[in-house]
């Protein structure tokens, strides 16, 4: 290896990501090929982190627009005004990746939203809830909490991209590897319409409990959400999303051809008649099951 591409840091060996062979990054082909991270998959479920976004700064932007209020926040009135752009943006450009076409053929921008979106989502987040607080507590220092978050958001996502590539240099990434999350691939847990039920789940929470907790326990609720979710967006969710993001940029054979998908639809559609008939068959055997057990036991009576 020559010396421009393996380079030692402290006594630890670094290898550029260039050196890296796409074997090496196998275990991100399964969310691609036919997991959420599909093209087609995930241009039907991209809208999920605007709508957040909306959702978050919408709910606070009453307050923080009002000029009769005279608060902290006002100064970040230009980053909220940012937000409300960016969500425009993110939004339309989702809406476009509605149609299987585009998502196909601009799979590099499609990831690129998605990792903006992301972003800008968990930074809503963190918004929305701060602005709550301050409302509630006249005393809370919003700027300061905000200024911590960014800072501590932006070193978290540091040293979960250091991670990555210390799982990368393991062999982590390749077929068969444990991956980021230190476990096999799983689409039942890891997915777009999950995390909106969840994140929405946790908002209907939060508010229930606030109705009997007050309002201190519910921005402490609420912030303490927020950070969760913060910490395992940046430490997963984006972390995943950024290599795979590489990977459409490097690897030809990560971004889905029209042939591929059309393929991949047609065995997912024949996959879907086959659970649907098995099914069938379960609730008419069940049915027969029931029907000779009546018939046992009108027998029996008579």
């Amino acid at each position: 290896m020559s010396s421009d591409m393996r380079k030692k840091i402290g006594g630890v060996s670094v290898r550029a990501l260039s050196s890296f062979s796409e074997q090496d990054f196998e275990f991100f082909r399964n969310g691609v090929v036919s997991g959420r991270l599909n093209p087609v998959s995930m241009g039907q479920a991209l809208f999920i982190f605007p709508l957040l976004s909306f959702l978050y700064v919408g709910v606070v932007s009453f307050t923080v627009f009002d000029k009769s209020v005279n608060t902290p926040y006002k100064d970040w009135i230009p980053i909220f005004i940012i937000q409300w752009v960016a969500i425009i943006i993110f939004g339309l450009l989702s809406i476009l990746f509605f149609f299987k076409k585009i998502s196909l053929k601009f799979q590099k921008i499609q990831m690129l939203t998605l990792v903006l979106s992301v972003f800008q989502m968990t930074y809503c987040l963190a918004l929305a809830s701060f602005v709550k607080t301050r409302i509630d507590f006249m005393h809370f220092p919003f700027t300061n909490a905000m200024i911590i978050y960014t800072i501590g958001s932006l070193f978290i996502f540091g040293l979960s991209l250091l991670r990555a590539y210390r799982l990368l240099q393991k062999g982590e990434f390749k077929e068969g590897g444990r991956g980021l999350a230190g476990k096999q691939y799983s689409e039942r847990i890891n997915n777009f319409p999950s995390l909106f039920v969840i994140v929405f789940a946790v908002t209907i929470l939060g508010g229930l409990l606030g109705s009997f907790i007050g309002n201190l326990g519910e921005d402490l609720l609420l912030i303490a959400a927020m950070l969760l979710m913060s910490l395992i967006m940046y430490t997963v969710g984006l972390t995943e999303f950024i290599f795979v993001f590489y990977c459409k940029l490097r690897f030809p054979s990560f971004n889905i051809t029209a042939e591929q998908q059309v393929r991949m639809d047609r065995k997912n559609k024949i996959l879907f008649k086959q659970i649907n008939r098995l099914e069938k068959e379960k609730k008419e055997a069940m049915k027969q099951q029931n029907h000779e057990k009546r018939k046992s036991s009108k027998n029996l009576r008579g």
